[in-house]
């Protein structure tokens, strides 16, 4: 299999700055301090003009993944936007009150994303169950998952990390992320049932070139 590196940016600035690396793509952002939310469409479009595969996230608000009902409408009105502008994928994940994977809303959203790269993000850990989450994952369509293995880190969590790239074996693709670095990314790159990996390369809460350009090193060379 070979390697992706996927690089989460959350200002264009940032963005510009990562392209000119040899990336797969780009998880588009906005609002670092709310842990990333839908980017607004200039920056969609504006991303997009420079050739490289985007997947933007999907998420209208910070805080929790339990969305209502006019929120979710909001979330189909990104993907719709999304996917017509050409967009190569999406990240999104929502939860129920008790937080399981909520099954009902996820379908509204990927039937409106149609044929467009599925990530299901970060909200994966906060589910009771990783392993019982994945399956409904993988049933829904996803195409990968985003996880820092239930921790903080996903160096911390490593052992679920493993564990579920096992158990999804030719289903899903399981990519690590969060405080993923060039430092620690052997870890993951000694599993050869991994080929995502994910990172945003924020060294002391800015956009590091050296950070990136150590982690394409390692990954492709």
């Amino acid at each position: 299999m070979n390697p992706n590196l996927e690089v989460c940016t959350f200002t264009l600035e940032d963005f510009n700055k990562a392209i000119q690396y040899n990336i797969s793509r780009v998880e588009l952002c906005k609002n670092k301090d709310e842990g990333g939310i839908t980017p607004t469409k200039t920056d969609i479009e504006y991303a997009l003009s420079k050739n490289i595969p985007i997947h933007p996230i999907i998420r209208p608000r910070g805080g929790d993944f339990i969305y209502n009902n006019e929120e979710i409408k909001i979330m189909v009105d990104s993907i719709s936007f999304c996917k017509e502008v050409g967009c190569k994928g999406i990240v999104f994940g929502v939860l129920d009150k008790k937080n399981n994977i909520d099954i009902i809303k996820c379908r509204d959203l990927i039937r409106e994303a149609n044929g467009m790269s599925l990530t299901f993000h970060m909200a994966f850990d906060q589910t009771t169950d990783p392993f019982e989450s994945m399956e409904k994952i993988i049933d829904l369509g996803f195409d990968r998952i985003l996880t820092a293995g239930q921790s903080n880190s996903a160096i911390e969590g490593i052992n679920i990390i493993n564990k579920l790239a096992l158990k999804g074996k030719n289903r899903i693709s399981i990519m690590p992320g969060s405080k993923l670095r060039a430092s620690n990314i052997n870890r993951f790159l000694d599993n050869n049932l991994i080929n995502e990996y994910h990172s945003s390369c924020y060294i002391n809460n800015k956009f590091s070139e050296i950070e990136l350009k150590k982690l394409i090193k390692k990954i492709f060379n």
